[in-house]
């Protein structure tokens, strides 16, 4: 039976010495009155009758993505956050409106961001090809799906490459050339339609828009499908004041440092990203020591204090050491909790929570999943993933479902498995049910990417590919973590070799390595032969971010190179041992 407790949860697992064991050292503290309850695995869906779903009709009910204050519930006896110093943060107006978590009534955004683009380059107008031969392996480890989105080839080469470097060497790749050509239009989608109000200060929003902009092109996986509610949101949060643009300004700052020094290494300790830090700091922690007179002026009160979240917290996992977005994240738990539709006394339905449409939420819930697979940490929270009516299993196979594939690449319904895999394997380690286990590889099997249209076709295969990998990446993950294979079991070995495959197929390049850089921490792991190793190495460290010391991405490596430290066959269990011994996390 699956633990049923779980409020607001620091995990750091302390290994102990024998390689594979470990015993868990929280510290734990439960929300009042909080008494979860299981969840149910989830059996092996037929997909062939849930992917041909029609598409809902959708229209956009999302809070602000960028900046939402702490409000005021309407109620006579409000609460209000009162500046106590010159550096305190501003009592911004709200952007949200009352309504807290709106439903899921998506519109076809993409279907709009084409209309609304300019004509796309051609094929050729690509400065060189992403990829060393025309076609993509299959991965044999998901054979059985019937018709696998990648076909098969046999690479023509001997893979052989240099010895290892250091662990901040980068290697020389595209990435500079990728960021300076924008071949989907995001720049200019954004940019080409501003008609701001004359009474707003027009350059200063011309900033906050185009370094959005840049940012969204350089670091989101599918930018085409946020962009015009990114900018809807930007003139909205704008046109309310100098407190709220001052706010805005600060992000937007931080975030054209980061992208502008993404090619130059500097040391990312702005100071507007120090001053941004205080103030999120800030108001996560005011947030969480005020509860509100009822749930729903709660749920708000907390809402307001989360939504600024979203772009902190992609700027922060690219500027920022893990071990400081963990430190963010356990900040923000008991205000994330409070700020969920679900009642305090159950599991926070993941389904139903990215079916809200509330991006700062979605962040959480994602980053917190993921976080616990990359990890081996407990997750924060512990999720329910049944689908409820409200968010049946169909949703998730859609090409614009309500998850944040369009942030990491990671497929929609494959983040729910992934949430359900880590609840397992914080129960009973790598001895899960043999059962359990045989229905998780069905169901992670059975999964396809998921790619849509593009101006480009290039991006959809490499977007194909990102989603593949991850796939791989799951196996590898159930094989080592939750059935305590090691990295010579002729399972790991199988999948193994067809990520290798992949990843051998694909020309060094920003884009699509910078989103392969997670589910290459996972194909690390599995991972023995010296050069297959160094060639995972080098096109981590090919990606700006992973070869700059400090960041999230850089302690990806560094924690790698604990692991292979070992001369022996590496369980998942040295995973975790490598985060507490080179991280402390």
């Amino acid at each position: 039976m699956l633990n049923s407790r779980r409020g607001t949860q620091c995990g750091c697992v302390q290994p102990d010495s024998a390689g594979g064991n470990y015993s868990n050292a929280r510290s734990t503290y439960v929300l009042p009155k909080y008494t979860g309850k299981t969840f149910s695995g989830l059996g092996a869906r037929n997909l062939a009758q849930v992917v041909g779903a029609p598409s809902p009709q959708m229209e956009i009910q999302a809070e602000s993505l960028w900046v939402a204050p702490i409000d005021q519930p309407q109620t006579s006896s409000n609460f209000r956050l009162i500046a106590t110093s010159t550096d305190s943060p501003p009592h911004i107006p709200n952007c949200t409106g009352s309504q807290y978590v709106s439903s899921y009534h998506l519109s076809r955004q993409y279907q709009v961001a084409q209309q609304l683009l300019s004509p796309p380059h051609s094929y050729q107008d690509q400065p060189s090809s992403m990829y060393h031969h025309t076609g993509m392996v299959m991965s044999t480890g998901r054979e059985h799906s019937s018709d696998s989105s990648l076909s098969h080839i046999t690479p023509n080469d001997q893979l052989s490459w240099a010895p290892q470097t250091p662990p901040t060497e980068p290697l020389e790749s595209d990435d500079e050339s990728d960021d300076s050509d924008d071949p989907e239009n995001v720049q200019g989608t954004i940019m080409g339609l501003l008609s701001p109000d004359r009474n707003i200060g027009d350059s200063g929003l011309s900033f906050i828009l185009q370094t959005w902009a840049e940012w969204i092109s350089r670091f989101l996986f599918e930018p085409l499908r946020v962009i015009h509610f990114v900018r809807h949101d930007i003139f909205r949060c704008y046109a309310l004041g100098d407190e709220s643009r001052r706010l805005m300004d600060l992000l937007a700052k931080s975030a054209h440092e980061a992208t502008q020094s993404a090619g130059t290494n500097p040391e990312m300790n702005s100071s507007s990203m120090i001053e941004v830090e205080v103030i999120i700091r800030r108001r996560l922690t005011e947030a969480g020591t005020h509860v509100e007179t009822s749930r729903e002026l709660d749920g708000q009160y907390a809402l307001g204090a989360m939504t600024p979240m979203f772009p902190f917290i992609l700027v922060l996992c690219k500027v920022r050491s893990l071990s400081t977005v963990l430190s963010i994240m356990q900040l923000a738990a008991p205000v994330f909790r409070r700020a969920c539709p679900d009642p305090l006394e159950g599991l926070i339905n993941l389904p139903s929570l990215f079916t809200t449409m509330v991006v700062t939420l979605q962040c959480y819930g994602t980053l917190d999943v993921l976080l616990g697979v990359l990890t081996g940490r407990p997750m924060f929270f512990r999720y329910n993933v049944e689908f409820p009516p409200e968010a049946p299993e169909s949703l998730f196979l859609l090409e614009e479902g309500p998850g944040l594939r369009w942030m990491y690449g990671v497929p929609d319904r494959l983040l729910l498995t992934f949430a359900k895999m880590n609840a397992l394997f914080e129960d009973f380690g790598p001895g899960v049910r043999e059962d359990i286990a045989d229905t998780l590889e069905m169901e992670i099997k059975w999964m396809k990417p998921i790619v849509g249209s593009s101006t480009e076709p290039i991006f959809a295969v490499g977007r194909m590919v990102v989603q593949e990998c991850w796939l791989l990446a799951a196996l590898i993950y159930l094989y080592m973590g939750l059935c305590g294979a090691d990295s010579t079991d002729a399972r790991v070995s199988n999948v193994r070799a067809e990520f290798m495959k992949i990843i051998a197929s694909v020309k060094p390049k920003r884009n699509p390595d910078s989103f392969l850089v997670l589910p290459m921490v996972i194909l690390g792991v599995a991972t023995i032969d010296l050069n297959e190793r160094h060639m995972i190495r080098q096109r981590m460290l090919g990606v700006s971010e992973c070869s700059r010391p400090g960041t999230m991405e850089n302690d990806f490596v560094r924690v790698l190179d604990n692991v292979w430290t070992n001369h022996r066959p590496v369980v998942w269990g040295d995973l975790r041992r490598a985060y507490w011994e080179v991280l402390g996390v």
